[in-house]
């Protein structure tokens, strides 16, 4: 399922930026997450648990997560189209996707408990991601029950959503998975995942409740939100910069990620003070982090999704054809983002020149090693 969804996920993105300038925000942004990035992100959530947790893997039922997250996404569309009534599909969306979130978040928190020791520290990333998720659609039926706090209850969804749930994910998996990218173990992520917690959870609490009624708050909220990933970054340029400096694999992707998130809370403050526009700042997360942090993710992860077991030879081969260029792609969309999320739409193209070098690399990738 996780290579599907991954595929998925790519898809549903680049759909979304096609639907930035030729429907409403609304509908964009919901196509990119709710149909693309939050069935994979609970489906590797699912996916990493039993590894941080040194147990059996995922039971196959688990499945039905994300799943009904990606059911209530395509609910929540047909709302959007006038295919159905909006508030029923937003409760009936609301419904599916936050029982999903609470079954996946009940099963970790006992596979946290089950752990022989004491677990590793990126499960209170998830379990903070699925909280804030869960939070975020909440807001939803809040939203028809108290309307005169509509606006505000929808940037605290907006937020809770792209830095709570997809951004603590994000970061406790890079943290890991960019050494394991470069075959080099990096003992101290554990010690900055557990160190750097509070001030990601904090922050990103100060920047939601600050967006919808304090922008002070929200201004706290960036700064120490900024805490753990420039750490992180400053990490890695000391440790890993020769080998992240590249023009192939999935570390460069996955290291202009951290830039595009990094560049993107510094102009989400610009958002907040009314100097960029929120609708341009949603497009530009999606181009300049969430593409290169799935590509550069599925580069990394794919093989290992479409033949589990023991390494050899083919996903050596198979990472490194779909690696081709990867610092080259990365970079397309980090700038395409970035000139997006500050009012020029031509960076589309560069998005759109990113994502067909990914496209091309995934094909004949696949096709070289027997999958399509």
């Amino acid at each position: 399922m996780l290579p599907k969804l991954a595929i998925n996920a790519v898809v549903m993105m680049a759909s979304s930026l096609w639907l930035f300038t030729a429907a409403s925000p609304q509908v964009s942004a919901h196509v990119a997450f709710a149909l693309g990035v939050g069935p994979l992100i609970l489906a590797a959530i699912a996916y990493f648990v039993p590894v941080l947790t040194r147990g059996g893997g995922a039971p196959g039922w688990l499945a039905i997560v994300p799943l009904a997250a990606w059911l209530g996404g395509v609910v929540m569309i047909a709302g959007f189209s006038g295919a159905l009534s909006l508030v029923a599909a937003s409760h009936v969306a609301v419904l599916l996707a936050e029982t999903a979130v609470v079954i996946l978040l009940v099963w970790t928190l006992r596979r946290g408990k089950a752990t022989l020791g004491k677990p590793h520290p990126g499960l209170d990333w998830y379990l903070a991601a699925l909280v804030f998720l869960c939070v975020a659609l909440a807001t939803v039926p809040l939203m028809a029950l108290w309307p005169e706090q509509h606006f505000a209850l929808r940037l605290i969804h907006l937020h809770a959503n792209l830095l709570g749930f997809v951004g603590l994910t994000a970061i406790g998996t890079l943290q890991v998975l960019l050494p394991t990218a470069l075959n080099r173990p990096d003992p101290t992520a554990s010690l900055r995942l557990s160190a750097d917690f509070k001030f990601a959870v904090a922050g990103i609490a100060l920047i939601s409740l600050g967006a919808a009624w304090s922008r002070p708050l929200a201004l706290v909220g960036a700064l120490l939100l900024l805490i753990p990933l420039l750490r992180m970054g400053r990490h890695w340029a000391g440790a890993f910069f020769a080998q992240i400096a590249r023009l192939h694999g999935a570390a460069a992707s996955l290291a202009l990620a951290t830039i595009g998130l990094i560049g993107l809370v510094f102009a989400g403050i610009g958002h907040a003070y009314g100097l960029l526009s929120g609708r341009a700042a949603v497009a530009g997360f999606v181009i300049s982090f969430l593409l290169p942090l799935v590509s550069g993710a599925a580069n990394q992860l794919l093989p290992v999704w479409l033949r589990p077991g023991r390494q050899d030879a083919w996903h050596d081969n198979l990472r490194n054809s779909l690696g081709r260029y990867s610092g080259l792609r990365a970079a397309l969309l980090v700038a395409g983002g970035f000139a997006v999320a500050f009012g020029w739409n031509e960076g589309l193209w560069l998005a759109a020149a990113g994502l067909m070098m990914f496209a091309g690399a995934l094909l004949s990738s696949l096709r070289m090693n027997g999958k399509i």
